[in-house]
């Protein structure tokens, strides 16, 4: 599908989420900050990698309260949406963790704002469960993605599993991630926590969808070069391309490497 990438915007949203206590007129319910009008620049890292993602955010000249607000861990999650007019979407949704307060001159402030996407789930997330006989691979990862559940972390898409049952109970004792990790690993796949899902992809395949055409019509920056590590490409904001998605290039558009001969004789 081509769209035309024209009229570029984004939004920044902190939020506070609901907060009750035994006493039910302590409720507290979940608060919104826009910080969209502000001029603020953003950097973020994903990879299909089990290392959780990470966006950098910069504000600039916020008032002193609402950055004493923000800082103070009075919200605790972001969201940050990019794109053009006809491919607007989330770039990424997570948990801020730290937060940095500088001048860059007299008269320019700005908040450093650096969230992680998933990983309280990823370093704290436990699974103490026993699974009766005949459980299957899928079991153990939904296991694992259950534990998880109480970070934040839901169920994202997960690819057809193969395997027999185990004949006997399973004990599921340790670090979710490292349940994952292994039924991954078995299946020949990689997994991800990606805005608050959990995608296992395996390394062959790609997650389910339309593929993303990358012209230079479509937004492609320069030409696509052939690496060691596979195809690098640069291209305009485009939320439809995610961690585990398919892209779609013409091949005679890539700058290929060239292998030399080592047995041709050498130039004179």
């Amino acid at each position: 599908m081509s769209v035309t990438q024209f009229n570029r915007r984004a939004t920044l949203l902190v939020s506070r989420p609901q907060q009750t206590g035994n006493n039910p007129s302590a409720f507290v319910p979940e608060s919104t900050l826009d910080l969209s009008a502000f001029h603020f620049t953003f950097k973020t890292v994903q990879q299909d990698v089990e290392s959780p993602n990470n966006c950098t955010i910069r504000v600039f000249n916020l008032a002193h309260t609402t950055v004493q607000a923000i800082s103070k861990f009075e919200y605790s999650r972001v969201i940050l949406q990019a794109g053009y007019d006809q491919a607007f979407g989330v770039i990424f949704d997570g948990t801020i963790k730290q937060f940095k307060v500088g001048r860059m001159n007299a008269t320019t402030t700005y908040l450093d704002i650096l969230a992680a996407d998933g990983d309280l789930a990823y370093n704290y997330a436990t699974v103490n469960k026993t699974l009766a006989a005949a459980s299957a691979p899928q079991d153990r990862v939904n296991a694992a993605i259950a534990a998880m559940g109480g970070s934040g972390v839901t169920r994202g898409q997960i690819m057809p599993f193969t395997g027999g049952v185990l004949p006997r109970g399973k004990v599921l004792f340790g670090m979710a991630r490292d349940v994952l990790r292994r039924e991954a690993a078995q299946q020949g796949a990689t997994w991800n926590i990606n805005n608050g899902e959990v995608h296992i992809v395996p390394l062959t395949g790609y997650l389910p969808g339309e593929a993303v055409v990358l012209t230079a019509s479509t937004g492609m920056i320069g030409l696509p070069e052939q690496t060691n590590d596979g195809v690098k490409v640069r291209c305009l904001l485009n939320p439809r391309i995610s961690v585990g998605g398919l892209v779609k290039i013409d091949n005679r558009s890539i700058n290929q490497i060239v292998q030399a001969n080592p047995t041709a004789a050498p130039i004179p």
